[in-house]
């Protein structure tokens, strides 16, 4: 039997208006596959991203560690994160990513049970890489699932949707948690989350068993992991969350040295994570109607400027004001088409397996190089080095982008 794959022309309903058509086409392909992508990638891989504030302050309580040490559980678990997506990358062609992903959940599920009852410094820095570890496997397993979508961009998008609400959840729930059971608690929230997330793991797909047909709008292309255009792109994904997180890392303090009460800045918080929701339900709904270059390059911007307000407000309440309540708007639609470029770069899904493992070490490099910024030269000048890596990833992601453009030309010429 011949297993060709038949693409069948989008036809629209002549009943259904084109504001009906624009939405309903942006409803998912294939729920399954998109909750166990988010699961794998987001609900395990990135969750304690989300948390790290309360990680960090619940350990300085509790074990009355100093920022250094606290900081170091957090530095120890994102290198791990990072190690491991690196390491599967290569392979993602080949290693079953149900089994991988589930793997990872085991061991992160397991190392945060572990944590829950410990009392010594010393072993809680031996099992955080060993959760960093298991996260980095469902991570990398998630986000290769993304390549083999038929629309990536839409998957990336809805992906992050569902990040947007469990952060929004995350951040009452942990800050609740954490008041009232300390680090314990924290482990033990992380170990829940992650526990019923993975009933999802079992809709992921073992391998790409279909390789998406090509197209002018979806070159997908077949870059290696070590050509030009996949370590430009994993450069610029570490440039992206390294100039991110040394604005996040420091947002609350700013806040406070703005003049805002501790319970006021919050519900600030509280209420950018509700409209976050907003910039990965735009990438959602728009997918790839305006290709990739002009909303990758409006995102890395966008974000830019954000973290160039807040930076620039301590001083000032009204514009850190404005800048925090667009800080999830920005990121996750940014986050959303890089994800999908890195995912059009190799239908492997190599490229944007490890890029999860370049964000995560930026996630991790970015409190150290703002806090020694801060140090020497104040807000104002981790501001303006903001502004330099924004002009520095713009031009690092020229390069995959050029590379997609060609493909596409390439294709729309085999069409003509």
């Amino acid at each position: 039997m011949n297993n060709e794959t038949i693409a069948l022309p989008d036809v629209e309903s002549p009943s259904r208006s084109a504001v009906a058509q624009y939405f309903y086409d942006a409803k998912p392909d294939n729920w399954g596959l998109l909750m166990a992508a988010f699961s794998s990638a987001y609900g395990i891989g990135l969750l304690a991203m989300l948390v790290l504030p309360f990680m960090i302050s619940s350990t300085m309580n509790g074990l009355h560690l100093d920022e250094a040490k606290a900081g170091l559980l957090g530095t120890v678990e994102f290198v791990a994160v990072t190690v491991a997506s690196l390491v599967v990358a290569p392979f993602m062609g080949k290693i079953p990513r149900r089994t991988l992903a589930i793997t990872g959940a085991v061991l992160a599920i397991g190392g945060n049970v572990l944590a829950m009852f410990q009392t010594s410094y010393d072993v809680l820095i031996l099992l955080r890489p060993i959760v960093g570890i298991g996260c980095g496997l469902a991570l990398a397993a998630g986000n290769a699932t993304v390549a083999n979508a038929k629309n990536p961009e839409k998957l990336a998008g809805q992906m992050s949707v569902i990040f947007v609400v469990l952060m929004v959840v995350a951040m009452v729930s942990f800050a609740h948690v954490s008041e009232k059971w300390g680090y314990a608690g924290v482990y033990g929230a992380l170990a829940i989350c992650m526990l019923v997330v993975s009933v999802f793991l079992v809709k992921l797909p073992q391998k790409a068993i279909i390789v998406p047909l090509a197209s002018p709008d979806h070159p997908h292309a077949h870059q290696g992991l070590f050509s030009k255009s996949a370590i430009f792109m994993l450069i610029a994904m570490f440039a992206f969350a390294l100039r991110d997180t040394m604005m996040w890392a420091y947002s609350e303090r700013i806040g406070l040295v703005a003049g805002y009460a501790p319970e006021t800045l919050g519900n600030l918080f509280s209420i950018q994570a509700v409209i976050g929701i907003v910039g990965p339900l735009i990438a959602s709904v728009t997918g790839s109607r305006y290709g990739l270059r002009k909303p990758v390059i409006l995102g890395i911007v966008l974000t830019g400027i954000v973290t160039f307000t807040i930076l620039q407000s301590s001083n000032a309440m009204i514009p850190y004001t404005i800048g925090v309540l667009f800080i999830s708007v920005t990121y996750f639609y940014a986050l959303s088409y890089l994800t999908a470029l890195a995912a059009e770069l190799d239908t492997e899904g190599r490229v944007v397996a490890a890029s999860g493992g370049f964000l995560t070490a930026g996630v991790a490099a970015g409190p150290a190089v703002s806090g020694y910024l801060i140090v020497h030269g104040g807000y104002a000048l981790s501001s303006w080095i903001n502004v330099g890596i924004v002009v520095m990833t713009l031009i690092l992601i020229s390069v995959p982008l050029t590379s997609l453009r060609h493909k596409a030309k390439h294709m729309a010429k085999l069409e003509a």
